[in-house]
């Protein structure tokens, strides 16, 4: 008996997009379960670390139902929800009230702006905007170039603020970084490319970025444990 397809695929791609999904999934689970297993970290980004599995189920969802409007539009916003989620944690290691509580109030207002004309797009346009347009080979919708640019502000902060992270935090954070930078240009591309019969741009940009997530809890625990020796907490 020939199996079932559980989905009925668009493109190849799709299957691939659909379960490096996971990894997303799994990029927030781990981080939790460390902190429970290794180390507390401050609750704040105990949330960054939810929020990084209510990416990712929105991620195979919207991979195993392509076409479906309102499954991209839960995609991009819940992963602009995270980057919102990384930058009120940001706020609360290095910032002092009430500059804190403005930065707070200003990012949150432009944030859920943002996602609520995503959904708006999504239900009552035809037609999604791309600010970003790459030809044949891919392109960013507004959603995805506000994801970007929260994803920018994020690193400045971190420039901004990098004599009050531990020395031997830095190298970890910048991997981070790095590993962004290069998930950005894999994202840049349609999700159906393939290039060498296993390069799947789009399913790699998952890969990259649920190691980056990963790596993320790591600087958060070599920030806490030099803090520590410091006499100092995050």
């Amino acid at each position: 008996m020939s199996p079932v397809p559980v989905f009925e695929f668009l493109h190849q791609a799709q299957l691939a997009n659909t379960v490096t999904g996971l990894c997303t999934c799994m990029a927030g689970v781990m981080p939790m379960l460390y902190c429970f297993l290794v180390r507390r970290h401050p609750p704040r980004w105990f949330f960054v670390y939810f929020c990084i599995l209510l990416t990712g189920i929105p991620t195979v969802w919207l991979h195993s139902d392509e076409g479906n409007r309102i499954a991209g539009a839960t995609d991009v916003g819940s992963n602009i929800f995270l980057t919102w989620s990384i930058l009120m944690a940001v706020a609360g290691d290095f910032m002092r009230a009430p500059a804190r509580n403005r930065f707070r109030a200003v990012v949150t207002l432009i944030d859920f702006a943002a996602i609520g004309y995503i959904f708006y797009e999504a239900i009552y346009l035809d037609t999604r905007f791309k600010p970003i347009q790459l030809g044949d080979f891919g392109q960013f919708y507004l959603g995805e170039t506000i994801l970007i640019m929260n994803s920018w502000f994020i690193a400045g902060l971190f420039f901004a603020f990098r004599a009050q992270i531990p020395k031997a935090a830095r190298p970890v954070i910048v991997s981070v970084f790095v590993m962004f930078f290069v998930g950005m240009i894999l994202a840049s591309a349609a999700n159906n490319i393939i290039w060498y019969r296993i390069f799947a741009w789009h399913a790699i940009w998952h890969i990259v970025g649920a190691f980056a997530l990963v790596t993320l809890w790591v600087f958060n625990e070599v920030r806490v444990t030099e803090l520590e020796k410091q006499g100092k907490t995050l």
